[in-house]
């Protein structure tokens, strides 16, 4: 059952139909069918309602909600000189060391560095390390920086919107990879990490703070830019970086011998500002 709706989603118009979602959630609609529709929308994947700010008015489109904001003080972000954050509240799927050029996306089922990131950046990564972070419908879809440093640039890679639910995980070799992605590089004092967006079904758009760069528009191409040394952005830890437009998936890159990974095992959760991994 699982193999044949694997193959349902690889032919359907996912890519269409997520575009789709994401106009229909940038639509104003009246508070009174607004309200019911995140009423029905926190209660089933359980939304944390105290936690985010209720703007005043109300929300004005599901968009707005999707990327609400949390009361300060709701995430706590780490502190420590060598200490690497979550940039977002998310379940662990995947973390390890990167075998030459394979990340693991599930048990027995792997991806090439260069499909992820195919271009030379990806050489940064061969042996190091990552993290797969995945956000449920009920999670808050804002990202947040894991280190402090320049943005010394980003990729955007055009590709399939399939579903990244768990199934499709372990039974797609290369999701992520075949995936549209929105890559950024960030140059910290610890050393180079990638923050790997990856796009999946009813994802309307993925955007970053640094940039006016985002997925999923009609007219898509692939672009990697790369900033002028005196003109990088900045982030701090713990500073917003971008957004899902409706949850995803995050791959953290670090490279080799460059961190030490905490203690923590597939299936915890995580929320923003958690220390994750110190620089070595």
């Amino acid at each position: 059952m699982k193999v044949f709706t694997i193959f349902i989603f690889r032919i359907i118009p996912t890519t269409l139909l997520s575009r789709c979602f994401g106009y229909a959630a940038r639509l104003t609609l009246p508070s009174f069918v607004l309200d019911r529709i995140i009423a029905w929308y926190s209660a089933k994947f359980g939304v944390r309602t105290d936690e985010y700010i209720h703007p005043a008015g109300g929300f004005r489109c599901l968009d707005e909600f999707f990327t609400r904001r949390l009361n300060p003080g709701v995430h706590v972000v780490d502190r420590g000189k060598k200490s690497i954050v979550s940039p977002v509240d998310a379940r662990i799927d995947q973390f390890g060391v990167i075998d030459g050029a394979t990340v693991f996306q599930a048990k027995g089922i792997g991806y090439r560095l260069d499909d992820l990131i195919p271009s030379d950046y990806h050489r940064h990564f061969i042996d190091g390390s990552f993290v797969t972070l995945y956000l449920s419908p009920g999670d808050y879809h804002r990202i947040h920086s894991p280190v402090g440093g320049e943005v010394a640039g980003y990729f955007a890679l055009p590709g399939r919107l399939l579903t990244v639910q768990d199934y499709m995980v372990k039974g797609l070799p290369g999701l992520f990879a075949k995936n549209e992605r929105l890559i950024s590089y960030i140059e910290s004092g610890g050393g180079t990490v990638a923050v790997v967006k990856v796009g999946a079904m009813n994802v309307g758009r993925i955007t970053v703070s640094y940039d006016g760069v985002e997925t999923n528009r009609a007219f898509r191409r692939r672009v990697e830019h790369f900033y002028p040394a005196n003109a990088r952005p900045r982030v701090e830890k713990g500073g917003e970086l971008g957004a899902f437009h409706l949850g995803s998936t995050i791959v953290l890159l670090f490279q080799k011998n460059s961190v030490k990974m905490d203690a923590f095992a597939a299936g915890d959760r995580v929320r923003v500002g958690e220390r994750i991994a110190v620089f070595r």
